[in-house]
C-alpha cells in the first residue's frame, strides 16, 4: 500500500496563533507545482487528511485540486509536536492506508517517516512541501520501505 506523508507547503512567519499560520503565495505555488507533476507521474491518491492547523488544511486543498471529488478531513493526532505512536496506532486501525496522504507539519513528519520506514529513532528530512511516498505492508513500526521523497523546486 502506498502512504504519502507530507509537510505543509511554506507558510506565513507570524499569525495570531502558530495553528492560524496561513500559506503563503510562494507556498501554494510550490505545493501545486509538486502535485501537478506527482499526478502527471500517476500518484493516485484516495484520501486526504490534514492537521487542523490552517497551513496544512490549505495545503490539502491545492492537493486535492489535482484530484477533484477527493475527500479531506482533519487528523487532531498530527499537529507538529504530536507523539508517533498514537498516529501509527491510529493508520493501524484504518481500513487501507492506499492513496492516502497525510499533510502534517515537522517535527512530526521527519518523526513518524523514519519510524514507519526503518523502525528506529531516525528522522527523514523535510523542507516545506517534501512528499515522501512509503510502501506500508503494515501500519507498525518498521513496517514499511520508503520508496522516494520529493520537494518543490
Amino acid at each position: 500500500m502506498r502512504l504519502y506523508i507530507v509537510r505543509h507547503g511554506e507558510a506565513e512567519t507570524r499569525a495570531s496563533s502558530d495553528a492560524d499560520r496561513s500559506l503563503t503565495g510562494r507556498g501554494r505555488a510550490a505545493v501545486a507545482e509538486i502535485w501537478q507533476s506527482l499526478r502527471h507521474d500517476g500518484v493516485q491518491v484516495a484520501r486526504l487528511v490534514h492537521s487542523p492547523y490552517v497551513r496544512a488544511r490549505q495545503t490539502a486543498e491545492v492537493i486535492a485540486d489535482y484530484y477533484p471529488g477527493i475527500r479531506m478531513e482533519a487528523c487532531d493526532l498530527i499537529t507538529p509536536d504530536d507523539p508517533v505512536m498514537p498516529v501509527i496506532d491510529w493508520l493501524a486501525s484504518q481500513p487501507t492506508l492506499e492513496g492516502c496522504v497525510l499533510v502534517s507539519h515537522m517535527p512530526l513528519v521527519a518523526a513518524l517517516t523514519g519510524a514507519l520506514a526503518d523502525g528506529v529513532a531516525a528522522r527523514v528530512p523535510f523542507s516545506v512541501g517534501t512528499v515522501a511516498c512509503l510502501d506500508m505492508e503494515i501500519a507498525a513500526v518498521g513496517g514499511g520501505r520508503l520508496i522516494w521523497t520529493r520537494s518543490p523546486g
